[in-house]
């Protein structure tokens, strides 16, 4: 029996459903604002920081997508999961999770952390956004960062909150052609690897970063839903 679960894989598919009756108890997994622009392409999930990631889009095969991100420009949404770390002492506290001087992080900029437990062993990583002096986002993958965030608060004057904040990400050698586009704001000509920018786009004020999965150039957008 074992032997045919490897035979297998598991994903979460969208359904649709034919009337207005709840037919769940609760939605514990936090779906992207915008993955409605995802449904007609028979998207699959997978469970990803709390989220949903998509993993499958019908539109395109895996080596497709390779090249258009290598060659062209992708726009994509993740389920990559910011928390809020502020207060007093917001940076005591990141001190003492993650491996990397915090204080060489100044605002408007951001920095690839990755979080240890005691032993050495990796908890998470992600980037890291210094919003104020003191006032973070840290952009986390997969993993329960949240807990040993609370595990380390003792005698520190700070707050860990969900800003409700969610990620898509723009990532190829066209990428900027296409945020100047979405956006008519005049771009630095000098835009470092891990500056951070609030712009507009359709009269909402976002933040992007010059961040992303790929080695390509590109651009990570943090929105709320409103």
């Amino acid at each position: 029996m074992q032997n045919e679960l490897n035979k297998v894989r598991f994903s979460v598919k969208p359904l649709k459903s034919n009337d207005n009756k709840v037919v769940e108890l609760a939605r514990t997994v936090g779906i992207h604002p915008l993955a409605y622009q995802e449904l007609p392409y028979d998207p699959e999930y997978s469970f990803y920081a709390g989220r949903l990631n998509p993993e499958v889009l019908s539109h395109a095969t895996a080596d497709e997508m390779y090249w258009k991100v290598r060659q062209e420009v992708i726009f994509r949404h993740t389920g990559e999961h910011p928390y809020e770390i502020s207060g007093p002492d917001a940076e005591k506290l990141l001190q003492k999770i993650f491996t990397r001087d915090i204080s060489k992080v100044k605002v408007g900029r951001c920095s690839y952390q990755f979080a240890c437990y005691n032993d050495g062993g990796m908890l998470t990583d992600g980037v890291l956004l210094r919003l104020e002096e003191n006032k973070f986002w840290f952009v986390q993958a997969d993993g329960d960062l949240f807990s040993w965030y609370k595990a380390h608060t003792d005698n520190l004057n700070v707050k860990i909150t969900d800003p409700d904040v969610w990620v898509s990400q723009i990532q190829g050698p066209k990428s900027m052609d296409l945020l100047k586009v979405l956006s008519k704001e005049t771009f630095p000509e000098n835009w470092k690897y891990f500056d951070w920018k609030e712009i507009t786009i359709l009269n909402e004020k976002i933040i992007i970063s010059r961040s992303g999965f790929s080695n390509e150039l590109g651009w990570e957008i943090y929105f709320r839903k409103k």
